[in-house]
């Protein structure tokens, strides 16, 4: 049996997208719509205190009743929720003094506590009081009404009882409207008229549109319905539950209608909550990929984790990659809270576990922090180290699980007990994990039919695959595979299992065994053992020329021992025996994976492995690895999570990998560390890279490296190598090179002559749009242009022009909008608002650049606000100590009354000289510091805090 089908943690990778479906989908739709009234206490709470006008009718009635201490009592009793204390004593009060106010009062007490007999009974004995109608009983026996579910006797007085009541009163009855309608969704739809017209009058009022769009959606009446989410989507942008209830209901009875609200509104201008329910609701209805289509433009101006987050998901879901998923999951780190960032990397950890990238699943993995996927990161990492065969480390991380809820987000107790399952098979001998799958089966078998169904099969699985690999007893093996997929017909792994084990036995079970592979490859052709299994059936069964594709594709993907006995037999029938050799000795020197089926079609043919080209072999396994290890280092995002599995996986490449390879992986280490603002670590890999195929990527990076660091001549003899060996890169491109070009032009020419000249080349890198569709030459030129408009030339309005052009080639590019939004605060004050609003936007983009935060705070304190621009400016000085920061931290500081702190600052901005200081001498002068006055800079870290 292949080691990859005895290779199986319970965490079945396959769920991976309906695991994460479950996690971040909302409730289930209801079916029935549950009460309003949470919010029409809220309404009372808010409002009632306010109603000047009750109070002082109340007080009036204690008055003229001349019993204000009893009444006074009754108000205070029913304040403190004894509501039947209280309506005794107004019903006393009220056969006392026989006022109609207290039995209004009365009334309203029995009402707003569901008595409904108590308020029939207060208005009986109103009704013989004052027998003359008035709107006050007229509205409280319309409510009473409501209560009752009397429909008609509600119908009679709707308008009436609308048109005669304050704001406070009317926003209750609305409520009291739309609670009707949900208790009696299948009622006549007359009072659609009279609600209707009362709440068009009251577009301010949210209770008024909730009831209009809950009577439109049950009467079918669509455009009202949409009306009314139009005007409630301008007054609750955060959708509050009383909001959330009416879209599920809508969702419930006419989902297109808010399909159709979206689409008529236009999702891309409204708030980020109502982005994100039309993207739920998208995928509840499973339209995933227009749901990501939509999703796309919405989230380059978004600032909302929930959104992210719905954007993961469906990455997920469209098999995007995993740099993709793990970008958004960076985002929701920046954007969201504990528990968004931990559902984020949890997903991003599941999808890097999926691809066997285990060094940065298990990076990811450590990101979680928030208590409630404790549960899920212990079974991760678990699975994490019983992939690696670390058992002591996987049984801490399984005694976590243990003690921990035993449940989680993405995977549940049942996961618990197939992982431990499995790990016990780690520690025991073969007849003691079956006697203990044994044990388990048996209990598993006393769970009522739900539970069966959910725990028996892993556990046949487990126990089948233990006859077959490790026990020799097919014919159990089979038995137990049989039942397994009898009760999941539709898993790929035991059809898998159970189509491979009936293929080693007698010839008569072969064509079966056919059969079940060819049902397990219809359901997944792109799993390697899926693969080789339906590969060697057809080879058994005298079709080799089919045979071979297969297992090449399950080799290609899963370069283990048994694959290549396979792959080598069918070479070898189909007289390609050199290929055979080379596949077999390949197989035999990969330690990692079990020699058993080797061994026997070596036998077989009487081939000794010392015969095969095993030096060869070696040699390609070897390079096999460091690609598979530079792949996996290349896809890494560059923050310091990141760090331990970037360097354990090129430390890999650079060990068992050729001179090109070490060479690469040391660039690809070098450029990492680059971004990650690491230039010493990034100068010592790049002391690495010997190989010539990358001497122009090497020799990009140093002269970048340099410039930075204003050594412009060392910059000009690495961009001279570049152009003598004319070698192109290998992982930059030619845009890179012509960057790094222009940073050296801009030191060296004069300013005109620099704008000159990109103007130039602007001009040709236009011509060539049209044939290469490629912008990014012409990106890079405007960028370039626009800061030399800003910086050198002092044109800000060119500056701007070249930016805004730059943006919209590029909307999701912070520095972009960083630069556009700095060069307009050198401009007029008019445009300082406008550049502040850019600025946040940049902002948003990347919360982590330093640059960024100087440009926003600089645009606060412009804009009339330093307590918003300290923090700003205190952090990116902190990260980005230059003189120009130092200029911004320190006027924003002086300006605040910290007059020594900002020349501590200022003095420590002119010690540094690689920046300039064109800025913070302009500062100075304004504030008529002269730099001799300045003392010595203190350490910078201490003074920055």
């Amino acid at each position: 049996m292949p080691h990859r089908i005895h290779r199986i943690t319970p965490i079945i990778l396959s769920l991976l997208a309906a695991s994460i479906a479950n996690a971040n989908s909302t409730q289930k739709q209801q079916t029935s719509v549950p009460l309003i009234q949470t919010r029409i206490e809220r309404v009372k709470q808010i409002t009632a205190p306010d109603d000047a006008a009750s109070a002082q009718r109340r007080l009036a009635i204690a008055g003229r009743a001349n019993d204000i201490f009893t009444l006074f009592a009754s108000e205070l009793t029913y304040s403190q929720g004894k509501t039947d204390s209280a309506l005794a004593a107004d019903m006393r009060m009220l056969e006392h003094t026989q006022e109609p106010e207290v039995a209004e009062r009365a009334m309203e007490m029995a009402l707003n506590a569901n008595k409904i007999a108590e308020a029939q009974t207060i208005a009986d004995r109103w009704q013989q009081i004052e027998p003359t109608e008035t709107p006050v009983r007229q509205r409280l026996m319309w409510e009473l009404a409501i209560a009752k579910n009397d429909i008609a006797q509600v119908l009679k007085n709707t308008d009436a009882v609308l048109s005669h009541v304050n704001d406070y009163q009317l926003r209750r009855l609305f409520l009291k409207l739309a609670q009707l309608r949900l208790n009696n969704l299948n009622a006549t739809d007359e009072l659609n008229a009279p609600i209707h017209k009362t709440a068009i009058l009251h577009p301010e009022m949210a209770e008024a549109l909730i009831a209009d769009a809950i009577y439109g959606v049950t009467g079918a009446h669509e455009e009202q319905t949409i009306k009314a989410l139009q005007a409630l989507l301008r007054l609750d942008t955060d959708i509050f539950p009383a909001t959330q209830l009416t879209l599920n209901l809508i969702n419930l009875k006419q989902p297109q209608y808010l399909l159709n609200f979206y689409q008529q509104t236009g999702v891309d201008t409204m708030p980020a909550k109502w982005q994100s329910l039309y993207i739920e609701l998208l995928i509840k209805n499973n339209k995933l990929q227009e749901a990501y289509q939509t999703l796309q433009p919405l989230l380059t101006k978004s600032k909302n984790a929930d959104l992210y987050l719905q954007a993961a998901f469906l990455a997920v879901s469209q098999k995007a990659d995993t740099a993709t998923i793990a970008s958004y999951a960076e985002k929701i780190a920046q954007l969201g809270n504990s528990n968004q960032r931990s559902k984020a990397a949890m997903m991003v950890a599941m999808r890097y576990y999926d691809e066997h990238n285990l060094s940065a699943s298990r990076s990811w993995a450590a990101k979680v922090d928030d208590p409630q996927f404790i549960f899920d990161q212990a079974l991760m990492m678990c699975s994490l180290e019983a992939e690696e065969k670390h058992w002591t480390a996987a049984q801490k991380w399984l005694n976590k699980a243990q003690s921990s809820n035993k449940q989680g987000t993405f995977f549940s107790a049942r996961d618990l007990l197939r992982l431990q399952t499995f790990i016990n098979g780690s520690s025991l001998t073969n007849h003691q994990y079956e006697q203990y799958l044994n044990r388990m089966l048996a209990k598993a078998e006393q769970g009522d039919a739900k539970a069966q169904k959910l725990d028996i099969p892993p556990l046949l699985l487990l126990r089948g695959l233990l006859y077959a690999d490790k026990l020799n007893e097919p014919a159990k093996a089979v038995a137990d595979m049989r039942r397994f997929v009898q009760m999941r017909p539709d898993q790929v792994e035991g059809l898998n299992a159970l189509g491979y084990t009936l293929l080693s036995m007698p010839k008569e079970n072969w064509l079966e065994a056919q059969k079940l592979l060819e049902q397990a490859y219809s359901l997944n052709s792109q799993s390697p053992a899926v693969n080789d299994s339906l590969g060697w059936a057809y080879f058994l069964n005298g079709n080799a020329d089919k045979a071979l594709p297969l297992l090449q594709y399950a080799y290609q993907h899963q370069p283990e021992s048994e694959v290549a006995a396979h792959l080598g037999e069918v070479y070898w029938q189909l007289d390609r025996q050199n290929e055979a050799r080379q596949i077999w000795a390949q197989g035999w020197v990969n330690k990692k994976s079990d020699h058993k089926v080797l061994n026997q079609i070596l036998n077989k043919h009487r081939i000794k492995p010392a015969s095969l080209p095993l030096t060869a072999a070696k040699t390609n396994k070897a390079q096999a690895d460091a690609d598979f290890y530079l792949r996996q280092a290349s896809t890494l995002d560059v923050n310091d999570a990141n760090t331990p599995a970037l360097v354990d996986n090129v430390n890999k490449a650079v060990q068992v990998g050729n001179a090109s390879q070490r060479s690469e992986a040391a660039l690809v280490a070098a450029y990492y560390f680059y971004l990650n603002k690491n230039e010493t670590v990034a100068r010592e890999w790049l002391n690495k890279v010997t190989d010539d195929k990358f001497a122009t990527d090497k020799a990009y990076l140093m002269g970048i490296m340099e410039i930075e660091q204003n050594n412009i001549a060392a910059a000009q003899q690495w961009l001279q190598r570049i152009n003598q060996s004319k070698q192109p890169p290998e992982i930059f491109d030619d845009s890179s090179i012509l960057a790094l070009s222009s940073y050296i032009d801009r030191k060296i020419l004069t300013p005109r002559a620099y704008v000159r000249k990109l103007t130039q080349q602007l001009k040709e890198a236009q011509q060539l749009v049209n044939t290469t569709h490629n912008s990014k030459t012409v990106e890079l030129i405007l960028y370039m242009r626009g800061l030399a408009y800003a910086e050198e030339l002092d044109q800000p309005k060119k500056a701007v022009n070249d930016f805004r052009t730059y943006t919209k080639l590029k909307p999701e590019d912070a520095d972009g909008f960083n630069a556009l939004g700095y060069s307009m605060l050198s401009m007029s004050k008019r445009y300082w608002a406008e550049a502040l609003t850019i600025l946040q936007h940049a902002h948003q983009l990347d919360k982590k650049s330093a640059t960024i935060q100087d440009s926003l705070g600089w645009a606060y304190y412009l804009n009339g606000d330093p307590k918003k621009a300290l923090p700003l400016l205190r952090s990116a000085y902190q990260a980005l100590p230059e003189s120009t920061v130092a200029a911004h931290l320190g006027e924003v500081l002086w300006q605040e009354g910290e007059q020594e702190q900002a020349r501590q600052i200022w003095a420590q901005g002119l010690a540094n000289k690689n920046s300039d200081q064109k800025v913070l001498q302009q500062t100075l002068k304004k504030f008529a510091v002269s730099p001799a006055s300045l003392s010595a800079p203190p350490d910078q870290t201490q003074t920055s805090e």
